[in-house]
């Protein structure tokens, strides 16, 4: 009899086991493929950068268009004729959401994808990422840029860009290649990048003078973390142009205090 008792205790202590273990699995699958909106209310740590600035004439504004799943917005990367254009949209590792907080190394990206809607089929917004390390000779950054020539899109029209982590082109800044800016393969950029910290991920675009494209980027994915932009971002802050006053006029006290808080946000803005 006591046998008995002891078998069906058993039984029931080996199916509780396998629920919470099922739970759990449930839990972090779900957890796994997160969408998070990102609107006014709460940018994820998502910040915009524009070259020319986007308080110029003529230059496109931060929202963009509705996207392909019915929103009403999305990141507006469109440039205009005249200057060399840049744009991007950046978020720092230390920002990453708790669904990508085991995110610390190049090692750790499962999957990157985003939507585009471009007006030619190729050198559309591109994922980059950035690392940074210390050495002999002090901090060093580098980035890897995926290469959009090597995978087209429709043009003026909703597309899904997805990495291929073992055949996907990226070509880096040169910082781990002697100056040279060289292209690999990202399972290649392992081999010698894979242990290096990330400092960001960001969408970025450079546009030439004397080109007009017509751009946007929503539904970034990183390791099943999806972001989807319902209104603008905050611009970085750009710490370069906090200060203008000239320094003389001032009283010597104001003038150090302005000459050390430049120097402060010079430091903030370039580390």
């Amino acid at each position: 009899m006591w046998q008995s008792i002891l078998f069906v205790r058993i039984q029931r202590r080996q199916v509780c086991l396998l629920m919470l273990a099922l739970a759990i699995l449930g839990t972090r699958l779900a957890w796994g493929q997160e969408t998070l909106v990102v609107d006014q209310s709460d940018n994820r740590g998502w910040v915009f950068s524009a070259k020319p600035d986007i308080s110029l004439p003529g230059e496109a504004p931060i929202r963009g268009i509705g996207d392909h799943a019915g929103g009403n917005a999305s990141l507006n990367f469109s440039t205009t004729l005249g200057n060399d254009s840049s744009r991007a949209a950046t978020l720092a590792q230390s920002n990453f959401p708790a669904s990508m907080s085991d995110i610390e190394t190049f090692n750790d990206l499962t999957s990157m994808s985003w939507r585009v809607h471009h007006s030619s089929t190729g050198g559309y917004p591109k994922i980059a990422i950035w690392a940074n390390w210390e050495d002999s000779g002090g901090a060093k950054r580098e980035a890897i840029y995926f290469r959009p020539e090597s995978l087209a899109i429709n043009a003026d029209q909703w597309d899904r860009v997805v990495i291929d982590l073992n055949t996907s082109e990226f070509k880096n800044n040169g910082a781990t290649t002697g100056g040279d800016k060289v292209t690999r393969t990202f399972a290649t950029w392992l081999q010698t990048i894979g242990d290096f910290r990330i400092e960001s991920i960001q969408i970025s675009y450079n546009s030439p003078a004397n080109t007009a494209y017509e751009s946007y980027v929503d539904y970034i994915e990183i390791n099943g973390t999806t972001f989807d932009f319902e209104g603008a971002i905050p611009l970085e802050p750009d710490a370069a142009t906090a200060v203008t006053l000239p320094l003389w006029p001032l009283g010597l006290a104001a003038g150090l205090m302005a000459w050390f808080g430049r120097g402060r946000l010079s430091q903030l803005r370039h580390s």
